[in-house]
């Protein structure tokens, strides 16, 4: 792979950003002034866009991005964006001028100047400082005061005749003393581990004609998504995109953790960035950023799931599959301990949010709800608990976790199961809810675990329903009254759920079917890059274009494909035979 191969990203959908920065660069198109920003992404920051860009005083220009350096290029005039730590951004202008355009938007923003050459922007509204200095060409400085704050503030700087660098650092109460690196050195560093970084995660399918560029935009988000330690977070965490998901969700690292299975220290990595944040209770957060946490939901206990494929796959080494134990076991008795509302032993879900299907049908008529889902990833949690009880060589409760995952599988069939499909039912008064979600298949999860007949009656459910579209699974069949084309969980194909499914299809001897729908998802990405999530019917990309959670099932899926599926597999054959 060239270390200049230029990613062909669209600024638009995909910002510009490096393993360890929290600024990006985008192509804002939904504002009222468009054009590339220099934004944060900082989890308090209350607004993201720090100055717009404009070349030769122009809002538009073309944009070419490799891992290491943006250029931007409109006539004579060039603008080369590389950014260097969490808090430095350079930019090099050669011919023409480039004006920042300081996005004064809040009461008290200002723009003051420190010297000739250099400025302060006092982000009022987004709860950020930064220090900007202007390293050769002319630069001139252009602002309105109103009273209390810069309702306007400019500089252009001209390098027509001399090019010029400018320096961006975000600051808290003391301004960077670091030295500038030259920005060709910065940039050449940034390729080179994004370089080892698409090597060590795509594999081989990196240089496949056929995939390769939507591998690499795969790796691209995954690897620029990355930001460092510091404030809440206690580790290098991948945050779900650098647009505006500029969190840690306690499901999504999960998934983020899967596709790194090649370097269990970075698969471990993102595992623990949120159960660092675990309560004195044994409770997940909801998410997580560098400002603080946020503790009001929680996420599905899909971790002793997301730890088994890990173990299959010997991406966690034996010393933290045994760190991972007792944080396990704090989580899934947490559920049971706390979600359980009656006296049937059964936990709830509090709102559609705990589930991540957010507004999923299960939740539309009232909540608390006990979901088929809860109870299914639950089990699995058990039996990784069962697995690791025996690698510790505690055999007891090895086997007594195994009781309860076989006891909770009952338990979903005899409560959940009506005879012809799985149902949601009201905590409160027991009552089944109607709704064609497809959160309602997620048992499938169990594979093999579920008893043959209720697991192809599912599946006949899932091929008969309508539920297949040809870009994938869609969360609520289009025929559904409730069925919205971008109605985030009400229809629209989503990574999670579509990986839940193809996992479960796997282990329960549908591998054929398993690679079908795979292969609608994967195909889907390479159309409509790394969506939120996807219209059903027509396979486009709708919210938040860059997701890191996306990217990271679909460079979990090419593994598969390429032939790593075969953990799953023996342990299927073993079983039958």
């Amino acid at each position: 792979m060239s270390a200049v191969t230029s990613l062909g990203i669209d600024l638009a959908t995909t910002p510009f950003s490096r393993r360890g920065s929290y600024f990006a660069v985008s192509h804002v198109t939904d504002q009222h002034e468009s054009g590339f920003h220099l934004r944060t992404v900082r989890g308090d920051a209350r607004h993201r866009e720090i100055v717009r860009l404009l070349l030769d005083d122009s809002a538009e220009a073309t944009s070419h991005t490799t891992a290491g350096r943006l250029t931007l290029q409109r006539d004579d005039t060039r603008v080369e964006v590389v950014l260097d730590g969490p808090d430095r951004a350079c930019v090099r202008v050669r011919g023409g001028a480039l004006t920042l355009d300081f996005r004064t938007a809040s009461q008290y923003d200002s723009v003051l100047q420190e010297s000739e050459r250099t400025w302060r922007f006092i982000d009022s509204g987004a709860n950020r400082n930064y220090r900007i200095r202007v390293l050769g060409g002319t630069p001139r400085f252009d602002a309105r005061w109103d009273g209390t704050r810069n309702s306007r503030a400019r500089v252009r700087i001209d390098a027509a005749h001399d090019s010029a660098t400018i320096v961006v650092d975000e600051y808290g109460s003391a301004v960077p003393t670091r030295p500038v690196e030259h920005p060709d050195v910065v940039a050449a560093a940034a390729q080179r581990d994004f370089d080892a970084w698409c090597r060590t995660h795509g594999g081989a399918a990196c240089d496949d004609p056929e995939i390769g560029g939507t591998v690499r935009l795969a790796a691209f988000v995954t690897w620029a998504a990355l930001v460092p330690a510091g404030g809440t977070l206690r580790r290098e965490s991948m945050l779900m995109s650098k647009n505006r998901m500029t969190n840690v969700w306690s499901w999504d690292h999960c998934f983020n953790a899967m596709a790194l299975w090649r370097d269990p220290h970075a698969a471990a990595g993102q595992l623990l960035a949120v159960f660092d944040h675990q309560d004195a209770h044994g409770c997940l957060p909801d998410y997580v950023n560098d400002a603080g946490v946020e503790r009001n939901f929680v996420k599905p206990p899909i971790h002793g799931w997301a730890v088994a494929h890990l173990m299959d796959r010997g991406g966690l080494d034996d010393d933290m599959v045994a760190a991972l134990y007792d944080p396990l076991r704090r989580w899934t008795e947490w559920w049971f301990e706390h979600r359980v509302y009656g006296d049937d032993g059964v936990p709830s879900y509090n709102h559609g949010n705990d589930s991540g299907w957010d507004n999923a049908t299960a939740f539309g008529v009232a909540v608390p709800v006990q979901s088929p889902d809860l109870l299914a990833y639950l089990a699995l949690q058990m039996e990784t608990l069962a697995r690791i009880a025996e690698r510790l060589g505690r055999d007891g409760e090895a086997t007594a976790w195994t009781r309860r995952a076989d006891h909770t599988v009952r338990i979903l069939c005899d409560r959940f199961w009506n005879g012809d499909r799985f149902v949601a039912r009201s905590t409160l008064t027991g009552r089944v809810i109607d709704s064609e979600s497809l959160l309602t298949f997620m048992p499938l999860v169990l594979g093999d675990r579920l008893p043959a007949s209720t697991r192809e009656a599912t599946v006949r459910r899932l091929l008969d329903g309508g539920y297949l579209t040809p870009h994938g699974p869609a969360t609520e069949p289009p025929d559904s009254p409730h069925y919205e084309p971008d109605g985030y969980w009400r229809g629209p194909i989503w990574a999670p759920s579509t990986l839940l499914l193809v996992d479960g299809l796997r282990r329960s001897g549908r591998p054929g079917l398993a690679d079908d729908i795979a292969d609608r998802f994967m195909a889907t990405c390479g159309g409509a890059g790394m969506a939120e999530n996807f219209d059903a019917l027509t396979g486009a990309g709708l919210r938040d274009r860059s997701m890191t959670w996306t990217a990271s099932v679909y460079l979990s899926l090419v593994s598969e494909r390429a032939g790593h599926a075969s953990p799953a597999e023996d342990r299927l054959r073993a079983r039958a035979s």
